[in-house]
């Protein structure tokens, strides 16, 4: 399916005084094998380079903004997506990643409390039934589908510890409990937020999850919607998270100087493109 992405951003200074030296960071895109970027534009230009975890952002230079002024830069993105199964394609790291990315992928952060004590409790009952990485993993997965009733999107992200004792959340508490539960017994995981696209001109905000699996490699699944190792098209994958767990899709940059307040929105449009036209 090819797509075409509208994303605008809207700055405004919503202080008493000029805003001047400001840039932006905007996240676009995570690098995905089941998307792919036929084009992209940013307007004004900008410079777009690729970050940590393969995220693609555009640095944007704010022009001075006095007070009640806004700036509104667009994005316009062209990309491929398919249906796929990383079960069936493995992509396998060398023998030596596995050590690297349990130092890198397992550690306790915000969201992702691996020490809480009813995270260990739901560990170690995962843990008596499963006999590898890929076992615990499922099993992960449906215990977290079965404890957490999915509610429509919160104000708030609350957690794993909170989702686990609360028994309820969006998909930022299934992703989030899945990552702790794999986390807390070395299992590398991480957290990808994106878009679902469901026909509309406005896709709906999701988040999911990576794991990796020894011999297979690095594995989506999304606790919300009960995928293990497959993406459909319907996927965009805007933001990859597992050094931190949390990244704004957008950051503004001031000098010290400035604390002006600023109101920070953005709004993101699909389409489906056949023979290049929507």
């Amino acid at each position: 399916m090819r797509l075409l992405v509208e994303m605008q951003a809207n700055i405004q200074n919503r202080g008493s005084a000029k805003i001047r030296d400001a840039k932006m960071v905007w996240h676009l895109l995570t690098d995905m094998d089941n998307q792919f970027v036929e084009g992209l534009d940013v307007f004004p230009p900008a410079r777009v380079l690729e970050k940590a975890e393969s995220n693609m952002v555009g640095i944007i230079k704010i022009p001075e903004l006095n007070p009640g002024e806004s700036f509104s830069p667009t994005v316009i993105m062209r990309i491929d997506t398919i249906t796929r199964d990383w079960l069936l394609e493995p992509l396998p790291e060398p023998e030596n990643e596995l050590q690297k990315l349990r130092g890198t992928y397992c550690t306790m952060q915000k969201y992702w409390e691996i020490e809480d004590s009813i995270l260990q409790e739901l560990t170690e009952r995962i843990a008596e039934n499963s006999g590898n990485d890929e076992a615990y993993a499922r099993l992960a997965l449906q215990v977290v589908r079965e404890r957490v009733k999915l509610k429509t999107l919160l104000d708030v992200r609350l957690g794993a510890a909170e989702a686990a004792r609360g028994m309820e959340g969006d998909c930022d508490e299934h992703a989030d409990l899945f990552i702790a539960l794999t986390r807390a017994v070395k299992i590398p995981s991480r957290r990808v937020v994106g878009h679902l696209f469901r026909g509309g001109p406005e896709p709906e905000p999701h988040a999911w999850c990576e794991v990796y699996l020894e011999d297979i490699g690095w594995i989506p699944v999304d606790p919300a919607l009960d995928r293990f190792g497959t993406l459909s098209e319907q996927y965009f994958s805007r933001i990859r998270e597992g050094l931190v767990s949390e990244r704004p899709t957008i950051q503004v940059m001031m000098s010290k100087s400035s604390s002006e307040p600023l109101l920070i929105e953005e709004q993101v449009n699909m389409r489906v493109l056949v023979n290049g036209r929507s």
